[in-house]
């Protein structure tokens, strides 16, 4: 039997060797040139943060993927979903300061707040630009992503080529009132007496916000998956073995999660009931394609739909899911990279013009 101070150092020296990212390499094993696939850590804006960039060819355009939260360790699921992108573009994944690879305990939490996250996308992506020769970025975002990414293109149009907001927060309160009103409709319908007895308990948001804080907004959070409106397929055992099998991340990286949710939720919970995006960013001059989950009741679509009626944009365009909810680049992940493909590089993906060329 192993004993206890033999275990411990070798789990360690175990979690810290899963921290690579597999090379891209042609059938006799050797590098395919020009490609790029590294782990980098950065000092951004005074903290260390860290990023994993994939590319087939690094004469590529750049891709900088904008994860949801704020905070978590998921850029495991944005990563694996989005492998078929790196044949078109550098993907720069990028765990944001406090979240994932990029969490420190000597993080200030005065630093956790929108201009900061701003700042620090606007730094890394001065930094690509010059890392990887590209006059300008794409912008990928996730909801929080999606939300920070129009902040970033309004305050900084001449850096991006276009941004894709993935069902992107657009209206705090509004969008906490109708996924409330989503999850009692649920509960009454299917006669659920714990969970309307838990929105009970919690009662309605007032300015988006619960009066339990986060452990009601989890309760809520939890409901509406429940009833599809976060997940609208079943992907628990996937998502548990994407997270697993990742080479770039490691059960240390996991742990951190309580210590994360703990750094982000002052800075959610400040800004949450604030967002109104009509208000604040009525128009950009940078595309934005909107990917909007049909059965989104997590951040709802029917007010993300809303706000891309009302913005002004060079080009703007809403996009559909119809068989997915909040996670649409996890559940139609192979529409997703159709359309990344087509909207922001005018080309089908590989496998589908082969497809098409078949008789």
């Amino acid at each position: 039997m192993i004993s206890k101070t033999i275990f411990v150092p070798l789990l360690f020296v175990f979690c810290a060797a899963c921290s690579t990212t597999r090379p891209f390499k042609i059938s006799d094993g050797k590098k395919i040139p020009n490609s790029i696939a590294e782990i980098r850590r950065l000092n951004i804006n005074g903290s260390k943060q860290f990023l994993t960039i994939r590319g087939v060819d690094l004469a590529k355009p750049s891709l900088l993927w904008l994860h949801g939260g704020p905070g978590g360790v998921a850029m495991p699921l944005y990563m694996h979903h989005s492998a078929a992108l790196e044949e078109q573009f550098v993907v720069v994944y990028w765990d944001q300061r406090g979240s994932g690879k990029s969490y420190s305990s000597r993080i200030p939490p005065a630093s956790m707040t929108l201009d900061q996250f701003i700042s620090d996308t606007h730094e890394l992506t001065s930094w690509l630009r010059k890392h990887l020769h590209q006059d300008r970025v794409f912008l990928v975002g996730h909801s929080w992503g999606g939300f920070l990414g129009l902040h970033v293109i309004s305050r900084y149009p001449t850096d991006y080529a276009a941004l894709v907001a993935v069902s992107p927060i657009t209206d705090g309160p509004r969008s906490e009132q109708v996924s409330y009103d989503f999850a009692l409709h649920q509960a009454q319908q299917r006669q659920d007496t714990a969970g309307l007895a838990t929105l009970t308990r919690i009662r309605p948001p007032v300015k988006g916000l619960y009066q339990g804080g986060f452990d009601a907004t989890l309760q809520e959070r939890n409901l509406v998956q429940k009833y599809g409106g976060s997940y609208h397929q079943d992907l628990g055992g996937t998502i548990y073995r994407i997270l697993w099998r990742s080479k770039e991340y490691n059960l240390f990286d996991y742990l951190k999660n309580k210590k994360i949710y703990r750094l982000n939720w002052p800075m959610n919970h400040a800004i949450w009931p604030t967002i109104d995006l009509k208000r604040q960013i009525p128009a950009v001059n940078v595309p934005v394609y909107f990917c909007l989950g049909r059965y989104d009741n997590h951040v709802p679509a029917t007010v993300v739909a809303d706000y891309c009626a009302f913005l002004q944009a060079p080009i703007k365009e809403v996009i559909w899911f119809e068989g997915s909810a909040h996670h649409l680049c996890f559940e139609e992940p192979q529409k997703f990279h159709a359309l990344v493909m087509e909207k922001l590089l005018g080309v089908k993906p590989p496998d589908t013009v082969q497809a098409s060329g078949k008789k």
